[in-house]
Protein backbone atom coordinates (compact mmCIF):
# COMPACT_ATOMS: atom_id res chain seq x y z
CA UNK A 1 0.00 0.00 0.00
CA UNK A 2 1.74 2.91 -0.64
CA UNK A 3 2.14 6.47 0.95
CA UNK A 4 -0.12 8.93 -0.05
CA UNK A 5 2.68 11.89 -1.14
CA UNK A 6 0.71 14.06 -3.19
CA UNK A 7 0.00 16.05 -0.10
CA UNK A 8 2.57 18.51 1.32
CA UNK A 9 3.53 16.53 4.01
CA UNK A 10 6.43 18.94 4.89
CA UNK A 11 4.35 21.57 5.95
CA UNK A 12 3.13 19.63 8.75
CA UNK A 13 6.87 19.26 9.98
CA UNK A 14 6.92 22.68 9.17
CA UNK A 15 4.10 23.68 11.85
CA UNK A 16 5.24 21.30 14.19
CA UNK A 17 8.80 22.66 14.00
CA UNK A 18 7.21 25.96 14.46
CA UNK A 19 5.06 24.90 17.53
CA UNK A 20 7.64 23.56 19.15
CA UNK A 21 9.85 26.55 18.97
CA UNK A 22 6.95 28.77 20.00
CA UNK A 23 6.42 26.40 23.02
CA UNK A 24 10.23 26.75 23.91
CA UNK A 25 9.89 30.58 22.91
CA UNK A 26 7.16 30.70 25.64
CA UNK A 27 8.99 28.79 28.22
CA UNK A 28 11.96 30.98 27.98
CA UNK A 29 10.10 34.43 27.89
CA UNK A 30 7.97 32.84 31.16
CA UNK A 31 11.46 31.72 32.69
CA UNK A 32 12.98 34.99 32.15
CA UNK A 33 10.33 36.67 33.28
CA UNK A 34 9.83 35.18 36.52
CA UNK A 35 13.36 35.54 36.61
CA UNK A 36 12.97 39.15 36.01
CA UNK A 37 9.77 39.09 38.62
CA UNK A 38 11.90 37.58 41.41
CA UNK A 39 15.12 40.13 40.58
CA UNK A 40 12.44 42.91 40.93
CA UNK A 41 11.20 41.30 43.63
CA UNK A 42 14.45 41.11 45.31
CA UNK A 43 15.41 44.57 44.40
CA UNK A 44 12.56 45.82 46.08
CA UNK A 45 12.73 43.94 49.33
CA UNK A 46 16.40 45.39 49.08
CA UNK A 47 15.25 49.37 48.67
CA UNK A 48 12.75 48.15 51.41
CA UNK A 49 14.78 46.77 53.73
CA UNK A 50 18.01 50.14 53.20
CA UNK A 51 14.49 52.51 53.67
CA UNK A 52 13.82 50.91 56.77
CA UNK A 53 17.29 50.77 57.71
CA UNK A 54 17.41 54.48 57.14
CA UNK A 55 14.09 55.31 58.88
CA UNK A 56 15.24 53.42 61.64
CA UNK A 57 18.28 55.49 61.67
CA UNK A 58 16.72 58.88 61.09
CA UNK A 59 14.19 57.52 63.97
CA UNK A 60 16.92 56.67 66.18
CA UNK A 61 18.44 60.67 65.82
CA UNK A 62 15.36 62.40 66.23
CA UNK A 63 14.80 60.42 69.35
CA UNK A 64 17.98 61.37 70.35
CA UNK A 65 17.57 64.88 69.80
CA UNK A 66 14.40 64.80 71.40
CA UNK A 67 16.35 63.83 74.32
CA UNK A 68 18.81 66.52 73.89
CA UNK A 69 15.95 68.71 73.80
CA UNK A 70 14.60 67.23 77.23
CA UNK A 71 17.47 67.66 78.85
CA UNK A 72 17.91 71.11 78.23
CA UNK A 73 14.85 72.04 78.56
CA UNK A 74 15.09 70.21 82.36
CA UNK A 75 18.69 72.27 82.94
CA UNK A 76 17.31 75.46 81.71
CA UNK A 77 13.84 74.48 83.92
CA UNK A 78 16.50 73.85 86.82
CA UNK A 79 18.77 76.54 86.66
CA UNK A 80 15.62 78.74 86.40
CA UNK A 81 14.51 77.50 89.83
CA UNK A 82 17.83 77.71 90.98
CA UNK A 83 17.84 81.48 90.41
CA UNK A 84 14.46 82.11 91.71
CA UNK A 85 15.37 80.08 94.86
CA UNK A 86 18.63 82.45 94.84
CA UNK A 87 18.41 84.89 96.90
CA UNK A 88 21.53 87.36 96.73
CA UNK A 89 20.95 90.38 99.49
CA UNK A 90 17.88 90.19 102.24
CA UNK A 91 18.41 93.83 102.39
CA UNK A 92 15.49 96.67 101.47
CA UNK A 93 15.80 98.76 98.45
CA UNK A 94 15.99 101.90 100.58
CA UNK A 95 18.71 100.18 102.76
CA UNK A 96 20.66 99.52 99.40
CA UNK A 97 20.45 103.27 98.11
CA UNK A 98 21.27 104.61 101.43
CA UNK A 99 24.20 106.60 101.17
CA UNK A 100 27.38 105.45 104.39
CA UNK A 101 27.20 107.91 107.20
CA UNK A 102 29.79 108.33 110.15
CA UNK A 103 27.55 105.71 112.31
CA UNK A 104 28.03 103.53 109.87
CA UNK A 105 31.99 103.57 110.33
CA UNK A 106 31.69 103.72 113.94
CA UNK A 107 29.21 100.80 114.10
CA UNK A 108 31.54 98.78 111.79
CA UNK A 109 34.95 99.16 114.06
CA UNK A 110 32.50 98.35 117.21
CA UNK A 111 31.55 95.36 116.00
CA UNK A 112 35.13 93.95 115.06
CA UNK A 113 36.89 95.67 118.26
CA UNK A 114 34.14 95.41 121.01
CA UNK A 115 35.50 92.65 122.75
CA UNK A 116 39.64 93.05 121.95
CA UNK A 117 39.72 96.68 123.03
CA UNK A 118 36.73 96.95 125.09
CA UNK A 119 34.38 99.42 125.58
CA UNK A 120 36.43 102.86 127.23
CA UNK A 121 39.42 101.59 124.88
CA UNK A 122 36.81 101.97 121.73
CA UNK A 123 35.36 104.78 122.20
CA UNK A 124 38.34 106.71 122.26
CA UNK A 125 39.62 105.29 118.91
CA UNK A 126 36.16 105.82 117.47
CA UNK A 127 35.97 108.89 114.63
CA UNK A 128 33.56 111.48 115.25
CA UNK A 129 31.88 113.74 112.97
CA UNK A 130 34.43 116.09 112.64
CA UNK A 131 36.82 113.69 111.38
CA UNK A 132 34.89 113.14 108.25
CA UNK A 133 34.44 115.51 104.97
CA UNK A 134 30.80 115.69 103.81
CA UNK A 135 29.44 112.47 103.09
CA UNK A 136 27.85 111.69 99.22
CA UNK A 137 24.84 111.60 99.89
CA UNK A 138 23.88 112.87 96.50
CA UNK A 139 25.66 109.75 94.95
CA UNK A 140 27.85 112.30 93.20
CA UNK A 141 29.92 110.72 90.66
CA UNK A 142 33.63 109.96 92.02
CA UNK A 143 35.48 113.04 90.45
CA UNK A 144 32.83 115.18 91.24
CA UNK A 145 32.70 114.27 94.76
CA UNK A 146 36.16 114.60 94.82
CA UNK A 147 36.06 118.18 94.03
CA UNK A 148 33.44 119.02 95.92
CA UNK A 149 35.87 118.45 99.14
CA UNK A 150 38.96 118.65 98.26
CA UNK A 151 38.70 122.47 97.00
CA UNK A 152 42.41 122.96 97.63
CA UNK A 153 43.45 120.13 95.95
CA UNK A 154 45.68 122.32 92.86
CA UNK A 155 47.67 123.95 95.83
CA UNK A 156 47.77 120.19 97.34
CA UNK A 157 49.61 119.02 94.24
CA UNK A 158 51.96 121.54 93.52
CA UNK A 159 52.94 121.51 97.07
CA UNK A 160 53.52 117.63 96.93
CA UNK A 161 55.34 118.39 93.43
CA UNK A 162 57.85 120.52 94.88
CA UNK A 163 58.62 118.22 97.96
CA UNK A 164 59.05 115.76 95.84
CA UNK A 165 58.72 113.07 98.94
CA UNK A 166 58.44 109.63 97.60
CA UNK A 167 56.23 106.96 98.58
CA UNK A 168 53.84 109.64 100.09
CA UNK A 169 50.59 110.25 98.55
CA UNK A 170 48.18 113.30 99.41
CA UNK A 171 44.90 111.51 98.47
CA UNK A 172 44.49 107.84 99.70
CA UNK A 173 42.09 105.85 98.25
CA UNK A 174 40.64 102.63 99.98
CA UNK A 175 38.62 99.94 97.67
CA UNK A 176 37.54 96.51 98.02
CA UNK A 177 38.82 94.53 94.94
CA UNK A 178 41.31 95.18 92.62
CA UNK A 179 38.50 95.33 90.11
CA UNK A 180 37.07 98.00 91.57
CA UNK A 181 40.09 99.88 92.28
CA UNK A 182 41.45 99.83 88.43
CA UNK A 183 37.60 101.22 87.70
CA UNK A 184 37.94 104.21 90.36
CA UNK A 185 41.15 105.09 88.59
CA UNK A 186 39.74 105.78 85.78
CA UNK A 187 36.79 107.81 86.81
CA UNK A 188 38.90 110.29 88.73
CA UNK A 189 40.74 111.26 85.79
CA UNK A 190 38.92 114.18 85.20
CA UNK A 191 39.53 115.17 88.86
CA UNK A 192 43.67 114.70 88.62
CA UNK A 193 46.17 116.41 86.93
CA UNK A 194 47.96 115.39 83.87
CA UNK A 195 51.15 115.71 86.33
CA UNK A 196 49.76 113.38 89.26
CA UNK A 197 50.94 110.32 89.77
CA UNK A 198 48.95 107.12 90.76
CA UNK A 199 50.26 103.96 92.88
CA UNK A 200 48.34 101.19 92.41
CA UNK A 201 48.51 99.19 95.71
CA UNK A 202 46.45 96.25 94.93
CA UNK A 203 47.59 92.67 94.32
CA UNK A 204 46.46 91.77 90.79
CA UNK A 205 48.72 94.49 89.28
CA UNK A 206 51.79 94.31 90.81
CA UNK A 207 53.68 92.01 92.80
CA UNK A 208 55.01 93.42 96.77
CA UNK A 209 58.64 94.13 96.02
CA UNK A 210 57.37 96.27 92.70
CA UNK A 211 55.44 98.21 94.79
CA UNK A 212 57.83 98.53 97.36
CA UNK A 213 60.04 99.61 94.16
CA UNK A 214 57.97 101.96 92.93
CA UNK A 215 56.76 103.95 96.23
CA UNK A 216 60.81 104.15 97.21
CA UNK A 217 61.68 105.04 93.67
CA UNK A 218 58.29 107.64 92.53
CA UNK A 219 56.55 111.02 94.19
CA UNK A 220 53.18 110.13 94.06
CA UNK A 221 50.38 112.22 94.76
CA UNK A 222 47.84 109.57 94.95
CA UNK A 223 47.42 106.18 95.98
CA UNK A 224 44.46 103.48 95.76
CA UNK A 225 44.39 99.81 96.80
CA UNK A 226 42.99 97.54 98.79
CA UNK A 227 42.58 97.31 102.51
CA UNK A 228 45.05 93.85 102.85
CA UNK A 229 47.75 95.31 100.35
CA UNK A 230 48.23 99.31 102.01
CA UNK A 231 48.28 98.05 105.46
CA UNK A 232 51.31 95.48 104.57
CA UNK A 233 52.95 98.41 102.57
CA UNK A 234 52.65 100.45 105.69
CA UNK A 235 54.07 98.51 107.69
CA UNK A 236 57.05 97.48 105.47
CA UNK A 237 57.52 101.27 105.86
CA UNK A 238 57.57 101.94 102.34
CA UNK A 239 53.66 103.72 101.82
CA UNK A 240 53.92 107.01 104.02
CA UNK A 241 51.24 109.15 105.36
CA UNK A 242 52.42 112.53 106.95
CA UNK A 243 51.17 114.00 103.57
CA UNK A 244 47.63 112.75 103.34
CA UNK A 245 44.66 115.15 103.68
CA UNK A 246 42.44 113.04 102.82
CA UNK A 247 41.79 109.29 103.36
CA UNK A 248 38.92 108.34 100.88
CA UNK A 249 36.66 105.25 101.68
CA UNK A 250 35.02 103.62 98.83
CA UNK A 251 31.66 103.13 100.83
CA UNK A 252 28.53 103.13 98.87
CA UNK A 253 29.55 101.05 95.86
CA UNK A 254 28.54 97.61 95.98
CA UNK A 255 29.56 94.33 93.51
CA UNK A 256 27.73 92.20 91.75
CA UNK A 257 26.45 90.40 94.67
CA UNK A 258 25.26 94.40 96.27
CA UNK A 259 28.58 94.26 99.04
CA UNK A 260 30.09 97.23 99.91
CA UNK A 261 33.47 97.66 101.47
CA UNK A 262 32.46 96.61 104.28
CA UNK A 263 30.29 93.85 103.90
CA UNK A 264 32.90 91.45 102.70
CA UNK A 265 34.06 89.73 106.12
CA UNK A 266 38.34 89.55 105.14
CA UNK A 267 38.34 92.87 103.58
CA UNK A 268 36.20 94.64 106.28
CA UNK A 269 38.49 93.08 108.81
CA UNK A 270 41.49 94.23 107.33
CA UNK A 271 39.71 97.95 107.12
CA UNK A 272 39.26 97.59 110.32
CA UNK A 273 43.10 96.90 111.59
CA UNK A 274 43.80 99.84 108.62
CA UNK A 275 41.87 102.37 110.41
CA UNK A 276 42.85 101.65 113.87
CA UNK A 277 46.48 100.47 113.41
CA UNK A 278 47.17 103.96 111.73
CA UNK A 279 44.32 105.59 109.74
CA UNK A 280 42.64 107.40 112.61
CA UNK A 281 46.05 107.95 114.02
CA UNK A 282 46.94 110.16 111.04
CA UNK A 283 43.62 112.09 111.11
CA UNK A 284 44.05 112.84 114.66
CA UNK A 285 47.21 114.42 114.41
CA UNK A 286 46.56 116.81 110.93
CA UNK A 287 44.08 118.23 108.78
CA UNK A 288 43.54 114.83 107.14
CA UNK A 289 39.66 113.06 107.13
CA UNK A 290 37.75 110.56 106.13
CA UNK A 291 35.35 111.08 103.14
CA UNK A 292 32.76 107.97 102.45
CA UNK A 293 32.95 108.29 98.48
Amino acid sequence: MADDLGDEWWLGAENESTTNADVNANTVDLKGQSSGLKKKKDGEADTVTRKGVKRSAEDANLKRKGNNVKKKKQLKSGQEQRKERKRITEESEENLSKPGSTEDVKTMMSKVLMDRLGKDALEELLPVEDDFYPHNVASMVPSKYLSKILTNWRATLKKSLFMKKTGSPCLLIVTSSAVRAVELNRLIKDFLDGKCKVAKLFAKHMKVEEQKKFLNKTNCQVGIGTPGRLLLLIKQGVLQLESLVAIVLDWNWRDAKLKRLPDIPEVKKDLVLLLKDFLMETIRGSPCKLALL
